[in-house]
């Protein structure tokens, strides 16, 4: 099975089952197949508590093997460390991400960071450091980025404090996501897609007056959205708006 795993470590335990079951006609039990994946993870790649011991190290070679670039560790003991949802281990946790398109139009990782969770302090945090980097190449005029990213509260705050007199705009599908939970979902007869069409519109309009048209077909129609729309920053999600 550790052959298995090691090309393929989310092999699901009901695959395990079923292998088990064919290859030996072994009814096997679930929790048994789950440790025995347990077992077997550990032995090929170590504990997920050793991994984080080992970041201190991996900041270190970071550092040395890749000149300019700037690694960070740091360990606040009055929280449980990585409680968080976002990511499948047992301790959970988030990573934040910055990434950025390249000379290709491929996007490129431009820094990382795993947190115990997606919060204000950390948001604050991981753009300090963003910051920081930006800086030693000498950037230090905001006025002419432009970050993406969905309506999170705590990305907004440290954009806004971090690199002011930069331009915030939002995700569009995240944006769309939210009109169908928050507005399409009192209107139960209405077509989701169509009016989904009709946002997407009104985001992409070139002009005030077209993306005014579109809006007014929505309101018209979905009287409730208007709290949505007035309240979203359309300036950050239309394109006839945006700065």
């Amino acid at each position: 099975m550790k052959d298995k795993l090691r090309g393929e470590p989310s092999y699901r335990l009901c695959a395990i089952v079923k292998e088990v079951h064919i290859d030996f006609g072994v009814d096997l039990e679930y929790h048994k197949a789950w440790k025995g994946k347990e077992l077997a993870m550990h032995d090929l790649h170590g504990s997920d508590k050793g991994c984080y011991d080992k970041l201190r190290g991996y900041c270190h070679a970071v550092r040395e093997t890749n000149p300019d670039s700037v690694a960070d560790c740091e360990i606040d003991v009055t929280n449980d460390f990585l409680d968080g949802t976002h990511i499948k281990n047992k301790y959970k946790g988030s990573i934040l991400l910055a990434v950025e398109k390249d000379v290709n139009v491929d996007l490129f990782t431009l820094a990382y960071a795993v947190v115990d969770a997606e919060n204000d302090s950390n948001w604050e945090w991981f753009c300090f450091h963003l910051r920081g980097v930006l800086v030693l190449q000498h950037i230090i005029v905001f006025e002419k980025f432009t970050f993406f990213s969905d309506r999170h509260p705590s990305i907004i705050k440290a954009v806004k404090l971090l690199f002011p007199g930069s331009h915030h705009a939002y995700c569009l599908r995240h944006f769309v996501d939210n009109f169908v939970k928050q507005v399409l979902r009192s209107y139960l007869l209405h077509n989701k897609k169509h009016w989904s069409s009709v946002f997407k519109k009104a985001a992409y309009a070139p002009s005030k007056q077209e993306f005014t048209q579109h809006i007014n077909n929505i309101l018209e129609s979905m009287p409730r959205a208007s709290t949505f729309i007035t309240s979203s920053d359309p300036q950050s999600w239309a394109n006839a708006l945006f700065s």
